[in-house]
């Protein structure tokens, strides 16, 4: 029992940390939109005193384009560089003895027979949910994980 409290404990810990990670984080990026477009809108005003204003905003305008395009270029680079070819990453086909509900009924009896809260189990669910989402590689390895561990344990 001091197990699961001790992994409960660093859980919660892990999570917060998570949390106020992701908010700073996200609160960073905000800042630095807030401040990019104040020194685009500087910019601007500061070349609007030498030429006319619709000039300083084609200028400012076209060189945010070309920026953005240099980031896209490098995105899709990098997009195809990571791209998963056809068969990379074989996904393992189901026999017919492995089910989901086989697979349901295990995880629904394990968890019936801990002491563990619904609350703690939602917020994994939310917690994992949110990781494998944002992660279709993380998926697929954790799908022929599961899928090797039920035929181990179904022979």
């Amino acid at each position: 029992m001091d197990i699961v409290a001790a992994e409960k404990a660093r859980f919660w810990r892990g999570s917060v940390r998570l949390a106020m990670i992701m908010s700073m984080l996200g609160l960073a990026v905000m800042a630095g939109i807030v401040g990019m477009i104040f020194v685009l809108y500087g910019l601007c005003l500061s070349l609007a005193e030498i030429m006319k204003p619709w000039e300083a905003g084609l200028i400012v305008g076209g060189g945010m384009m070309f920026f953005a395009a240099i980031l896209i270029m490098i995105i899709a680079a990098q997009g195809h560089v990571l791209r998963l070819e056809g068969n990379a990453i074989p996904i393992p086909k189901q026999s017919d003895n492995d089910s989901t509900a086989e697979f349901g009924s295990k995880i629904g009896d394990i968890i019936a027979q801990s002491n563990v809260k619904r609350s703690d189990i939602a917020l994994t669910a939310l917690i994992g949910g949110v990781v494998l989402g944002a992660s279709p590689r993380l998926r697929q390895q954790i799908l022929a994980s599961l899928t090797d561990l039920i035929k181990s344990t179904g022979k």
